[in-house]
């Protein structure tokens, strides 16, 4: 092996180990730059804004909300839980005399009946059919009676499970003919009553919700930013919120883009970490902090081409131009905030990046 093949290879082995990508190189004169319209510009240091303070809001995030519903219509009986208390999934929190629940179990019961008496005689057709007593189509005829049975034993089952019985209840009902006297409302994740809508006695449809239950070990933060500083709010910025004499720490994660005409901000949700002392519905002020100190470069979103969900920009070269790979922080009024990848040094490409894409990606060629 000669000496430049071996440089060739530690250099290929090197990549690997080290998990990097070689940095792309365009061959291309200036004289080629100029006839396809490409212009250089050095990028613009900028830093994020000082700290400031906005009026937020706290509230649960839609997926962690739930509203307890009865499947059937009925009374209740008897609640288990007061706005307040923490329940863990799966808790019995409300009883309720249903008819309509009575009917359901009935049904399901002579569903799974009639299941098992159509696959003995599935079973009894197929010995049958191979002593050729009875025909393919007889053998066809019981398969589907038993599928369809199925279906809607099934279909019953699963009825059951919404109306508050488990697994063990349902085997219990089909092997002792033992109705369950009260639909259950169960706890549907663990988290805390929020809300008590009903009380014992009053009759209740699936349209009404008997209590409000949250998961609340996520909260959100939505803060009502000046606009002009939230261009400078990248996602994953620092918000603290000021609760008891100690600071709680929430993470930006997504920066509005509406803004209100009658007091130009934009809402920018921040999610809570876990354990705070915050409540929903509660107002606070939120302190926007700096990510990180070192200073961010602006770019024009015309400098930015994507290849396989990956963001790239043209570096100017002696010799060419250079395809490198940059991190996008935000994107906010026709620029970019770029993190990391280039150096405020670096003249990129702002103009003809199309035509510089399309020479690195081999489409049409020439000059």
């Amino acid at each position: 092996m000669n000496n430049q093949n071996a440089s060739l290879l530690l250099i290929v082995i090197l990549s690997h180990i080290t998990g990097t990508t070689l940095a792309e190189e365009l061959n291309i004169t200036a004289a080629q730059l100029d006839n396809i319209g490409v212009a250089f510009s050095l990028p613009q240091v900028t830093e994020l804004a000082d700290d400031f303070e906005s009026p937020a809001r706290v509230r649960i995030p839609p997926t962690n909300d739930y509203a307890v519903v009865p499947l059937l219509s009925g009374t209740i009986k008897r609640l288990g839980v007061s706005a307040g208390d923490s329940v863990r999934k799966g808790d019995s929190i409300a009883w309720v005399g249903s008819p309509d629940f009575l009917m359901l179990q009935g049904e399901y019961i002579e569903a799974f009946h009639q299941m098992q008496l159509l696959q003995v005689r599935y079973a009894n057709d197929r010995i049958l059919n191979d002593e050729g007593i009875v025909s393919t189509r007889r053998l066809s005829e019981s398969e589907h009676e038993v599928e369809d049975r199925h279906v809607a034993e099934q279909r019953l089952h699963h009825s059951l499970v919404l109306a508050g019985l488990e697994e063990a209840e349902i085997i219990a009902l089909r092997d002792s003919l033992v109705l369950q006297p009260y639909m259950i409302l169960r706890a549907p994740v663990d988290g805390v009553v929020l809300e008590e809508y009903r009380t014992a006695g009053q009759l209740i449809d699936p349209s009404q919700a008997v209590f409000r239950i949250a998961d609340m070990s996520t909260l959100w933060l939505e803060i009502d930013a000046p606009f002009m500083k939230s261009l400078d709010l990248v996602p994953g910025g620092t918000v603290l919120v000021k609760q008891r004499q100690r600071n709680i720490t929430a993470k930006i994660n997504n920066i509005g883009r509406n803004v209100n005409p009658a007091t130009q901000t934009v809402v920018v949700r921040a999610v809570v970490e876990n354990g705070s002392e915050l409540a929903p519905g509660q107002f606070v002020t939120a302190v926007f902090t700096k990510i990180r100190s070192e200073k961010y470069l602006l770019l024009a979103i015309s400098s930015v081409v994507r290849k396989d969900n990956q963001d790239y920009v043209f570096v100017q070269r002696p010799n060419g131009v250079e395809v490198r790979k940059i991190e996008v922080v935000r994107q906010a009024q026709g620029r970019i905030i770029v993190g990391s990848g280039i150096d405020a040094s670096e003249a990129v490409a702002i103009r003809g990046t199309a035509a510089l894409k399309a020479r690195w990606l081999g489409i049409g060629g020439g000059e």
